[in-house]
């Protein structure tokens, strides 16, 4: 039998007229879908799409398999409803996966809001940054910064933030301002991250990407922490500009490097294929996703 998650995709490839297109609709790696599509293909022992490098189209076998995704995709949906409609409420266990450097303020009134919304789910939250395992260590759900690693986990991308470098300016009177990013290889740098974290920031965007290297003053991974020593004048510090906005504001920290804008950091919601219909982890991203992006208080990003 054909792997319904391949139909799926392969049916979102086409309704959105290409693998990137269908990346953003879906919220999945690009790669991801590519690979369970020529999976499918191989399943089948035909090709349903003709690529080149400008161009994708449906084969002649390709139009005919994709009427069918798609009236399988609509019943799985219509059967979905089916069952949420008579179910009264969501319920089970939810295990999570949430990485230290978020507020543990904010994730606590998330969950309460959660609990209040769904008393019958029982939550199990830890904050880590280690790389779990989702089946093997018994969890459901992992909250994760991207990029993400290719692998047959199902990523949902939750909500994208903007980073930023900033320092006092006390730090910059002693210091100075750097004019380029070479010039922050003489500065003392705030690492917001983990052990296996390297002094390295990611500045500009595309062909001006440009990876450069600094002085770590001190590494942590609280992003509160990062911030508070920002203020105290002991380096740079790479930040969501949510998090230092009001700083910003008052000149408190101010931004360096502000021509070299960086790529915003995702966030997603990762969890195994094998529980990809589960209606505890739907609800619980969607009702995440959609509380995150009217918070300003998620702190910043790992380095």
């Amino acid at each position: 039998m054909p792997d319904l998650n391949g139909m799926a995709l392969f049916a979102a490839v086409v309704r959105s007229q290409g693998f990137s297109q269908a990346a953003r609709d879906t919220g999945l790696p690009k790669s991801t879908i590519s690979r369970k599509v020529a999976q499918l293909e191989e399943q089948l022992g035909v090709r349903l799409l003709q690529r080149d490098t400008r161009n994708l189209s449906l084969t002649q076998v390709g139009a005919l398999f994709y009427q069918h995704c798609e009236s399988i995709v609509n019943e799985v949906e219509a059967a979905k409803a089916v069952i949420e409609h008579t179910q009264n409420d969501v319920s089970g266990s939810l295990r999570i996966a949430i990485p230290v450097s978020f507020s543990q303020e904010l994730i606590a009134k998330l969950c309460s809001g959660f609990m209040r919304l769904y008393p019958n789910v029982q939550l199990d939250v830890q904050f880590t940054d280690s790389d779990v395992g989702l089946v093997g260590e018994g969890f459901d759900v992992a909250i994760k910064y991207g990029p993400l690693q290719s692998s047959d986990l199902v990523a949902r991308l939750l909500f994208e933030r903007q980073p930023i470098l900033v320092a006092s300016p006390g730090y910059l009177k002693t210091k100075g301002i750097p004019a380029t990013p070479a010039e922050l290889g003489d500065h003392s740098g705030i690492l917001l991250g983990t052990s296996r974290s390297a002094p390295i920031w990611p500045l500009g965007k595309g062909s001006r990407k440009t990876m450069v290297s600094f002085n770590r003053k001190v590494r942590v991974n609280s992003s509160i922490m990062v911030k508070q020593l920002a203020l105290d004048d002991f380096g740079i510090a790479m930040l969501s500009h949510s998090v230092c906005k009001k700083e910003l504001a008052s000149g408190a920290l101010v931004p360096i490097l502000p021509e070299w804008p960086m790529e915003p950091f995702k966030v997603y919601g990762v969890y195994s294929s094998r529980r990809q219909l589960a209606t505890n982890i739907s609800v619980f991203l969607d009702f995440f996703a959609k509380r995150i992006g009217s918070q300003e208080s998620l702190l910043g990003m790992m380095g």
